[in-house]
């Protein structure tokens, strides 16, 4: 299963020509995450108490084709793997109104003891949360 999220890019998301600058695709794919987790009943506020916090080690991103300004975006985000201190994200960007895949990419992020920043294991509860949003195949 995965989650999704629509959006539609405002003027500050483009340049000149009203195409979507290609960073911003990386915060879209983070508003992604934030709502793969909010589905789950939890919040990263949530990992945070429990003393968990989370960082980039690795991001992939493909362009396919430009988003522009004021169409309809979809994000779709799934885990392909949650492995000791690691999860990994897929994400899929897609123009919900013709279909057309935009942006696919891949992020993993690893899991830090907030105090030390020293990498920890996933916590089993959260694990058993979050398999529910595992998807089969990687996207692209």
């Amino acid at each position: 299963m995965s989650s999704e999220l629509i959006l539609r890019p405002i003027y500050a998301d483009t340049d000149a020509e009203g195409v979507v600058y290609y960073a911003v695709y990386l915060a879209w794919m983070e508003k992604g995450r934030t709502e793969l987790i909010r589905d789950t009943g939890y919040s990263v506020a949530d990992f945070k108490k429990e003393g968990i916090i989370f960082a980039v080690r690795h991001i992939e991103i493909n362009y396919h084709a430009p988003a522009r300004y004021d169409e309809h975006i979809l994000i779709r985000t799934g885990i392909t793997e949650i492995k000791g201190v690691t999860i990994t994200f897929e994400h899929e960007i897609i123009n919900k109104e013709t279909g057309q895949l935009l942006v696919s990419g891949r992020m993993v992020l690893v899991a830090l003891k907030s105090e030390s920043f020293k990498p920890t294991r996933v916590p089993e509860k959260f694990v058993k949360i979050l398999q529910k949003y595992k998807v089969s195949k990687e996207i692209d």
